[in-house]
């Protein structure tokens, strides 16, 4: 086996140890399961999982793409340090517990910009790809919250908020996908 290939087993086993563990601690300590947020059960130890596996990947990758990975990376452990500072200190009852409040969407800024400037940087042709998807994911997403208003009456299941996220990433991939298969 190539070496290249055994780099890649290697971080693809991280991600899923990542992934079970996080889930696994996830739902023991949210109880995601008895209260049926499976997207988050799902989506959550997902995104980290794939952080990991980036981030063990980073040796293998084009310079443009590992620059921007790397602040990718680095911003999303400083919004998951973050999240978690202001889970675990205790507020004071002061205007100024909305800043430590606010602190988690210092990174999630960064990494907007960071997504703005790779899709800039991209060469012509690549930059229309991402594009075409993007557009396809925020068309595809709004439509599908915009239906879930005449569906609710219907008895559908409660529709959090946080699911809209995860379906614009969806509807990212499939445009992304279909995109890219356009311009081959």
């Amino acid at each position: 086996m190539n070496p290249k290939t055994k780099w890649y087993c290697g971080s693809v086993a991280a991600g899923l140890a990542v992934y079970v563990l996080l889930a696994w601690k996830l739902n023991r300590e949210l109880h995601c399961l008895a209260n049926k947020n499976y997207l988050t059960m799902f989506f959550f130890p997902l995104g980290v999982a794939v952080l990991v596996s980036t981030a063990i990947n980073l040796k293998f990758m084009k310079p443009q793409v590992k620059k921007y990975s790397q602040r990718l990376i680095l911003s999303m452990v400083a919004y998951i340090l973050a999240l978690d500072l202001t889970h675990h200190i205790p507020l004071p009852p002061s205007p100024y517990q909305y800043l430590l409040l606010a602190l988690p969407i210092m990174p999630l800024i960064f990494v907007c910009f960071t997504i703005i400037r790779f899709v800039a940087d991209s060469d012509e042709m690549w930059r229309k790809i991402y594009m075409e998807a993007l557009a396809f994911s925020g068309i595809a997403t709004g439509f599908s919250c915009f239906s879930y208003l005449f569906m609710r009456d219907l008895g559908t299941p409660e529709f959090r908020p946080e699911w809209a996220f995860y379906l614009m990433w969806i509807y990212y991939g499939i445009g992304l996908f279909f995109s890219r298969r356009r311009y081959r």
